[in-house]
């Protein structure tokens, strides 16, 4: 232990020589040490600092060999028992480290949960976390590859930041505003709140929401990109090498195999941070945020009338509230075309107000009531029934609401009604915080020839993959089904035919005759089938697939 006291300068051989070394080094910046150990290191380096006095630089007026303290609290079992061999319930690190991976293993320990905390450690956890986000990143970069070796590399024909859509402008400055947070988190030495930071921006905001945006524009056909796809292409590059960058030291094998397959070194080499990255878009996030609020709502309300996203509806009405702000709110009414894209629907209304969509109504909770005005519970609950809307609006906000009862006014408290907000129309509609949608649920028959049409796409896209396709592959497809399917396909046949690459599209024909599915057709150079023939259920209408893969 005492050896262990003196290393801070002892290990310079100080006070015989590198006098300037550890006056620039010393005290350090944080140490690290298990909490068992607390009466062990963390002391004798404080005493030994305390007993040398002056006699170490910067150490006069306070004895501190250290600036900051990170202390590991202990691993535990799966049921919060300290872990010994006598119990039978110690876990063997180099197993979970073959079984998950040490990316996996370190990025689950350090994000689940501080790690001056006792941590329970349940090995299942490992792949429903961080083996989880660790697929995701490698889907992503799977999918950006994919594309990009069709023709696209980083040059100077990318389009500069300023002139992308808007969609790329959000996801740059929703990565700039992570990259200082985790900086700053870090600097606080809370590796828990940084991990946990980069992993639901990579998560939620690039693939579940910029990607799948996204999708279609990463496709360019021929052999040069379109200028919308080198900005696509030039975005999420940058998000994958930043994100490779603030996920390196606590997952820092799968990111350095990240950062050189896209920038050509090692990801430890590289600066944490980017120099220059800019306040990023304030108002642009904040508009986004408030579109992803109202296709949350859109969906809550195609769910409430039992409505499946592939069904293109005619309007979604949408309201903002007020304390959006001016600039934030003309954003959000720029970004109109991903809410119609989310939602499926033709058109996007916006409206100042939902008092015209919904109207608020109060339920007095007698139980409760009755506890404070007795007798008069009657008079109570009947003052609260009659509540108006600003008052009601007023009430969720938290202000003070008060009833008239037996000549005095009585505030009300939360428990003691509830507002029940009901729809004004035909309309479906869901409110929150003042966000408003209200989703028209009508479906003509036009609309519904195209939901036949987009459900027809999904299936057979999804038989492409399990054939095999490559993304690139043209196929030869042929429909046959009731009438009302195959007028679908026939209206909607160059939508059908652009989606899945079909350079002919046949509706009607007696397709693949015979019963089950089938592989068929003479084999392409790998032995393998070159067409295939699927029956499937199309909201109980049988229809007949079959596609073959183009060979001109």
């Amino acid at each position: 232990w005492f050896d262990s006291g003196s290393m801070p300068f002892a290990q310079w051989h100080y006070p015989f020589e590198n006098r300037a070394v550890v006056e620039a080094q010393y005290p350090a910046d944080f140490i690290a040490e298990g909490v068992d150990q607390t009466r062990g290191w963390f002391y004798s380096l404080l005493a030994i600092a305390t007993g040398l006095e002056d006699a170490l630089p910067g150490n006069a007026d306070v004895a501190a060999p250290y600036r900051a303290v990170v202390v590991n609290d202990l691993v535990l079992d799966e049921h919060g028992q300290k872990m010994s061999k006598s119990k039978g319930n110690v876990v063997n690190p180099w197993q979970v480290m073959e079984r998950h991976g040490a990316d996996a293993a370190r990025l689950y320990l350090v994000s689940v949960s501080d790690v001056w905390k006792p941590l329970a450690f349940d090995e299942a956890q490992i792949r429903q976390t961080a083996g989880s986000f660790l697929v995701t990143l490698r889907n992503v970069y799977a999918f950006f590859a994919l594309y990009a070796n069709f023709g696209w590399a980083p040059s100077e024909q990318d389009p500069p930041v300023a002139e992308r859509a808007l969609l790329d402008r959000w996801v740059l400055s929703r990565l700039g505003t992570v990259e200082r947070e985790v900086d700053a988190l870090l600097e606080q030495f809370d590796a828990t709140g940084a991990a946990r930071r980069v992993m639901e921006f990579f998560d939620g905001d690039v693939s579940k929401w910029y990607v799948r945006l996204s999708r279609a524009r990463f496709w360019f056909p021929g052999d040069t990109p379109t200028a919308d796809a080198r900005a696509a292409f030039a975005t999420l590059r940058e998000v994958l090498v930043v994100t490779a960058r603030l996920l390196a030291p606590f997952a820092p094998f799968a990111t350095d195999w990240l950062h050189r397959a896209l920038a050509g070194g090692s990801v430890h080499l590289a600066p944490y941070v980017r120099a220059g990255a800019g306040a990023g878009e304030p108002a642009l996030e904040a508009a986004m945020a408030a579109v992803r609020r109202l296709a949350n709502l859109g969906r809550a309300a195609r769910e409430a009338v039992s409505i499946g996203v592939r069904q293109p509806l005619a309007e979604l009405v949408c309201v903002v509230p007020g304390a959006l702000g001016r600039e934030a709110t003309g954003l959000a009414r720029s970004l109109e075309a991903l809410i119609r894209t989310e939602l499926n629907v033709k058109a996007v209304r916006w409206a100042e107000s939902g008092d015209a969509l919904v109207t608020l109504e109060a339920k007095p909770n007698f139980r409760v009531l009755g506890k404070r005005f007795g007798k008069a519970t009657p008079l109570a609950a009947q003052a609260v029934a009659s509540l108006g809307t600003d008052a009601l609006h007023a009430f969720e906000r938290g202000e003070e609401v008060a009833i008239f009862v037996e000549g005095s006014d009585h505030v009300l408290h939360a428990e003691e009604l509830t507002v029940v907000r009901r729809a004004t129309g035909e309309y479906a509609v869901e409110e929150e915080a003042g966000y408003v949608v209200a989703l028209d649920p009508r479906v003509t028959p036009a609309l519904r020839q195209e939901g036949v049409a987009r459900e027809l796409v999904s299936r057979v896209q999804r038989m492409r993959k399990d054939a095999g396709l490559a993304v690139s592959d043209r196929i030869r497809l042929a429909l046959a089904g009731e009438a009302a399917v195959e007028e679908a396909a026939r209206v909607h046949r160059e939508y059908i035919a652009g989606e899945v690459l079909a350079r002919e599209l046949v509706v009607g024909a007696d397709v693949g005759a015979g019963a089950g599915d089938a592989t068929s057709g003479a084999p392409d150079a790998s032995g393998s089938p070159t067409t295939w023939t699927h029956t499937v259920d199309l909201d109980g209408a049988a229809v007949r697939v079959t596609f073959s893969k183009d060979l001109t």
